[in-house]
């Protein structure tokens, strides 16, 4: 590389960002940067220095001195060098690289580059048994996310993430090509931990450039194209009208299963402090809020001027999250609000998924095995067909004059393994031997509680003593309460080993019929965390139904 003469290769982590087709160097970066050109013989180079600015914790650590402090600042320093890469393969066409350093990524407009560019490098070049570091995204009504590391290379099955499930986000290990890195982690940007010098960029670049155009992964990392992103443009701008109505509708008062998470791991230390902001929401000085909740960002909505945001493009544009710090934005502390919605609706016969700030079409064949599972479980007749309450709390109030149907609602069991553990048995136990477990589908609380509550309840029953001798009690007490009889008899003593196969795990869930389908059903992905959760109960000898309840 010309300009880099006699410098040698040295340890350094550096981190590589593909900028997308169609986009320019000079509008790759966000609005308001302020980094300068600098001459450069083999790219383009931008830096920028900071101004020393005081802590925002120094009038507050100020106030335990008894004489002034010393002058205490921050400050920073950035740098972006961007490179055009001739692939070796002539089947490919150029691409342009952007290596950042210090605080230069901030500067940069994340839409500009390539998602998931690091995180398949990675997958193209660390074997399944050298994996470091996982991160994993949960696609549910309050989506889940978490990092999963070994304390040395380990083999993708020790993680232990549903590869049905689990979304995953980022990838670190060893890679099998030491001399490329000796340790890699890739997201959106690949990091490198390499030894390298300027004169060598033009190589580490192509390799990285090599590996995201590589299919290496398909052998052990194949899962991730159950959910693949979405690139044609013109599906784009369909799927974004139609979350933008959705989020509307909710606007209006509607009930909708648009929701919003942050899309990336927080470090504990972070501030939780935060604020919306953008074109159409209330002015003035900003609500503070501890997190970000879709019902609050709904209420800045519908507390300043929506007519004014014409589209999802407009709204991807202006709105953000940001930090509040004494008492205003933090404009570097920020998050797309867009990035930030989580969606998923079915679209001319495919299931599509917002998350992250991309659209992800789900694999047919994966789509069609998990509905085929799905329906196995529905049961024909559920033991409710339909009920006319508006929430959770008043359908137990209904079913509790059922005669064949004990309320067990708020029991609080513990197993001898598990002091204060504060389990729920059911909702309801029928006289048919189910163990009932109820939820409003359209409620803010992920289904897949639902499902959790479900599998302890039948692990406790089957190996637990005293949990069964608990819970006999409980239903005795609760049967002289509501003047029944009967339920008792069909749970053994507490001594006794139950036979599982006698009982069945009833998830009878409230629903909405689909405007759109015409049929009462639930979320897809609230069906894929089902299935695991379907197997392991059934591996204990119980029968598993679900029941859709529609709400009239």
């Amino acid at each position: 590389m010309a300009g880099a003469g006699g410098i040698a290769n040295k340890s350094i982590s550096l981190s590589v960002r593909l900028l997308r087709g169609g986009r320019t160097i000079d509008d790759s970066f966000r609005d308001g940067h302020e980094l300068e050109e600098r001459p450069s013989e083999a790219g383009r180079l931008f830096v920028g220095q900071a101004p020393e600015v005081p802590p925002t914790w120094f009038d507050f650590v100020s106030g335990f001195a008894t004489r002034g402090l010393p002058r205490l600042v921050n400050q920073s320093c950035a740098a972006v060098f961007f490179l055009e890469v001739t692939p070796d393969d002539k089947r490919f066409a150029k691409r342009t690289m952007a290596l950042t350093f210090g605080t230069g990524h901030h500067s940069l407009d994340p839409d500009a580059f390539e998602r998931s560019f690091g995180l398949k490098v990675v997958l193209n070049s660390v074997a399944r048994s050298n994996l470091r570091s996982l991160d994993v995204a949960t696609l549910d009504a309050t989506t889940f996310q978490k990092r999963i590391q070994a304390s040395r290379d380990a083999d993708l099955q020790g993680f232990g993430i549903d590869v049905d499930r689990d979304l995953l986000r980022l990838a670190a290990g060893s890679p099998k090509d030491n001399s490329f890195a000796k340790s890699l982690a890739g997201k959106d940007a690949l990091t490198l931990h390499t030894k390298t010098s300027p004169a060598d960029m033009i190589e580490k670049c192509k390799t990285a450039l090599k590996l995201y155009q590589a299919t290496d992964y398909k052998k052990d990392f194949g899962f991730i194209d159950f959910v693949a992103p979405v690139r044609q443009q013109d599906l784009l701008e369909q799927l974004d009208a139609a979350a933008f109505a959705e989020l509307q509708e909710l606007v209006k008062g509607n009930k909708s299963d648009l929701h919003i998470a942050l899309p990336d791991i927080l470090s504990p230390e972070e501030s939780v402090e935060v604020g919306y902001f953008g074109i159409g929401l209330r002015s003035g000085r900003k609500q503070v809020y501890s997190q970000i909740a879709i019902e609050d960002y709904v209420g800045e909505l519908k507390a300043g001027q929506i007519a004014e945001i014409a589209d999802m493009a407009e709204l991807r544009g202006s709105h953000e999250i940001r930090v509040i710090a004494n008492g205003e934005g933090d404009k570097k502390q920020k998050r797309k609000l867009y990035d930030c919605f989580v969606y998923e609706l079915t679209h001319k016969s495919d299931t599509y998924v917002l998350f992250a700030g991309d659209w992800f079409v789900v694999d047919k064949a994966f789509h069609a095995a998990v509905e085929n599972d799905f329906l196995k479980l529905v049961a024909n007749k559920p033991f409710v067909a339909s009920t006319t309450t508006e929430s959770e709390r008043e359908f137990i109030a209904e079913l509790d004059a059922h005669e064949n149907l004990l309320n067990l609602d708020q029991v609080k069991l513990s197993p001898a393994s598990a002091p204060g553990a504060n389990l729920e048995p059911c909702d309801f136990l029928s006289a048919a031997k189910q163990f009932i477990h109820l939820k409003d589908g359209h409620s803010s609380a992920p289904i897949s509680h639902l499902w959790n509550q479900g599998v302890v309840s039948a692990e406790s029953f089957v190996r637990d003593e005293k949990f069964r001798i608990d819970l006999r009690k409980e239903v005795k007490k609760r049967q002289m309460k509501s003047k029944k009889t009967g339920f008792d008899a069909i749970l053994p003593d507490g001594r006794s080993k139950p036979v599982p196969s006698e009982f069945t795990v009833v998830f009878g869930i409230m629903r909405d019929r689909s405007k759109k389908s015409g049929v009462v059903s639930i979320p897809f992905f609230s069906k894929v965390s089902l299935r695991a959760v379907a197997d392991r109960i059934q591996l204990m000898g119980f029968q598993v139904e679900i029941h859709l309840v529609e709400r009239v």
